[in-house]
């Protein structure tokens, strides 16, 4: 780790740029990984760790395309064209565990992005403007769920003198059924257009569609197991794994890491071995987390024992996918997402998830510059709060640390808590 910083401190040199974009590299690291045997637990870990080295490896070799993409467009989808998805949001995630951020948010500055932008596409900006992401054979860009995504996209689509392509999602709003039959034949149109450079296949549809509707089963598992009092599962780590169902669902590494994510928690269950001895709270979350190293989950669970029980980014809203009507079933799924469409409807599976997971109380963490998400607080606070169930807006950043305020975190977090408490 050390290593990685000091190179990246050094502004990257070309030596090291051309070492870390090698795939030699990530399959020797492939390799490595074969050979690490860890606890039965950490075993999900070791399988997220594999898919994402086989990612890039696959992504920096070329054999197949790659096609950057936006969260939340439906990795089935490139999977079943046969090229590699590549999310440069997901991966700026990375860089934040790394804490590496802040060296690719200053390049992005450099180049003249605002740092008003979402920090998850300024990152993103930023290790783009160092050549140290996989150069895209095209750009698929969804409008679903933010404005922001499509013009980073487009952006690097001038910058790569690649293809790009915008898919159109309609609101589910008077005619469902109607804008999942206009979102099927947009799907498939797309797939038409795409056929020279991605040429799709029944084979390669039939085994996505098996390994995505076998990774939902195991997922649906370990959401009733987490339903469990005392937690078996720390919220901080699935709001890390989530990146799999983002990017890993249609694979053999998504069934496998939800398969084995399933064994650990029914035995932790049965055991009654839950991951923290004192539970006085259980939280859902709703958005993402802050993905560089900071105390709020320790402060969370140390200080006065609270757990997140779960999470909304999380939950499995889509129905299993069809190989007889692939599309149709996909543009479902897409449609399925309630985070995308009007306020209401993510401010009703809140309701639904506080009370399925008995949650003490809700803390939204507002994103800076994520526009879609914290434009619905209001709606979201007032429906919480007719319910009684107590609501936090904890403004910070998933990605740039510089506007994480700890002093000011702390405070709103301890009053929040010591609310619960009365």
């Amino acid at each position: 780790m050390n290593n990685i910083k000091e190179l990246m401190a050094s502004k990257l040199p070309p030596k090291g740029k051309k070492y870390l974009t090698r795939p030699s590299f990530y399959f020797l690291l492939k390799m490595l990984t074969a050979f690490w045997r860890p606890q039965k637990d950490r075993w999900p870990q070791k399988i997220s760790f594999s898919f994402y080295l086989d990612l890039l490896y696959r992504a920096y070799r070329k054999k197949h395309p790659v096609v950057w993409t936006n969260v939340y467009t439906p990795p089935e989808l490139i999977w079943a064209l046969g090229g590699t998805p590549f999310m440069p949001e997901i991966f700026a995630a990375v860089a934040a565990s790394l804490g590496l951020a802040p060296f690719f948010l200053k390049k992005a500055e450099q180049a003249w992005y605002s740092s008003d932008l979402c920090s998850f596409h300024r990152g993103a900006l930023g290790m783009m403007h160092s050549r140290l992401v996989p150069p895209p054979d095209l750009i698929l860009a969804t409008n679903q769920l933010c404005d922001g995504a499509i013009k980073f996209l487009e952006a690097a689509s001038a910058f790569y003198r690649c293809p790009f392509y915008l898919l159109h999602i309609p609101y589910p709003v008077t005619s469902p059924a109607q804008a999942q039959t206009w979102l099927a034949k947009e799907l498939a149109a797309l797939v038409r257009d795409l056929k020279p450079l991605l040429p799709v296949t029944p084979h390669t549809i039939n085994g996505v569609v098996n390994h995505s509707n076998q990774a939902r089963e195991y997922l649906l598992a370990v959401n009733r197991l987490r339903q469990q009092i005392p937690s078996p599962y720390r919220g901080r780590e699935a709001l890390s794994d989530v990146t799999m169902h983002l990017l890993a669902l249609g694979t053999t590494y998504g069934t496998t890491f939800y398969h084995h994510l399933a064994d650990n928690l029914s035995e932790r269950v049965k055991n009654k071995r839950p991951v923290l001895p004192q539970q006085k709270y259980r939280l859902l979350w709703l958005h993402f987390r802050p993905y560089y190293p900071n105390f709020l989950f320790d402060f969370l669970e140390e200080h006065y024992g609270a757990v997140i029980a779960f999470e909304e980014v999380n939950a499995v809203t889509w129905e299993k996918l069809s190989v007889a009507d692939f599309w149709f079933s996909l543009a479902a799924k897409i449609l399925s997402n309630p985070l995308w469409g009007q306020a209401g409807r993510r401010a009703a599976q809140a309701v639904s998830l506080a009370r399925l997971y008995q949650v003490h109380g809700v803390i939204h963490f507002a994103q800076g510059g994520c526009r879609q998400s914290n434009g619905g607080v209001f709606l979201l606070r007032e429906t919480l709060r007719n319910l009684k169930i107590p609501f936090l807006n904890l403004e910070g950043d998933c990605i740039d640390e510089r506007n994480f305020m700890a002093g000011q975190t702390m405070t709103r977090l301890e009053s929040f808590l010591e609310m619960l408490e009365g």
